[in-house]
């Protein structure tokens, strides 16, 4: 990557719809800022131009300190591994390149101490068995989802995000398949790991009254959008 091409770069991911203060990303020498910007330009559909920035990342040791305020170097080295894994995935097609990265990145969320400031660590698992069923591995997804339902790594007392994407993950594939009293069963599971405020029980508790299963469906799956509380505290 050219100095000018990293210009370009920050150019782009500090301008548009949802710019970053450039002074926050514009020093090259700095891998947080390369993160950043590499991750800006596939989250606004630049993926080759995102696989440049973030390939500079890969070999980057991070520190498992938590940050003093923000995201650690830890999640910032496990998001950048997350979308290159979608990167590779994409441009490629390459299933075990793919799951290389996956792996780097579980394997750093469950080594990682801290609170997470960023995304659920469950998630990133989920991201793996999504992209195993994508790859015509479904049964193989499955069978690791169902090893997550048992994850004993919680965020707090009561909450789980392995076992929620898990069990999630589960019920989506159920109503791919047609079998909705299942998904729904596994669905009302899942979301018994999930943070829920007191606005998120009342939909949980509304949606177990349902009777029409797609219905039922359909109000788990809002609910999956709805970030009611952090997970981690």
């Amino acid at each position: 990557m050219t100095e000018q091409e990293w210009n370009e770069y920050v150019n782009f991911a500090s301008g548009g719809e949802w710019p970053i203060p450039r002074g926050m990303i514009g020093d090259y020498n700095n891998w947080l800022c390369r993160s950043i910007v590499g991750r800006a330009l596939y989250f606004r559909d630049k993926v080759e131009e995102a696989m440049t920035v973030l390939a500079t990342v890969v070999d980057v040791e991070p520190s498992m300190e938590p940050a003093e305020k923000g995201m650690s170097e830890a999640e910032h080295k496990i998001l950048c591994l997350r979308d290159i894994a979608k990167i590779v995935w994409g441009l490629t097609g390459n299933t075990e390149a793919a799951l290389n990265y996956w792996d780097q990145a579980i394997a750093l969320c469950e080594s990682y101490q801290h609170k997470f400031n960023s995304v659920a660590r469950g998630e990133i698992s989920y991201g793996r068995l999504v992209m195993l069923v994508a790859a015509g591995h479904e049964e193989e997804a499955k069978a690791e989802a169902r090893e997550l339902t048992v994850a004993k790594r919680f965020e707090r007392e009561g909450i789980n995000s392995y076992r929620y994407f898990a069990y999630r993950f589960l019920a989506e594939r159920e109503h791919a398949a047609g079998n909705l009293q299942k998904a729904n069963l596994l669905y009302e599971k899942a979301f018994f790991y999930y943070p829920k405020s007191a606005e998120g029980e009342r939909d949980y508790a509304a949606a177990a009254q349902m009777n029409d299963h797609e219905e039922r469906y359909q109000k788990y799956l809002h609910m999956t959008s709805m970030q009611y509380l952090q997970w981690e505290i």
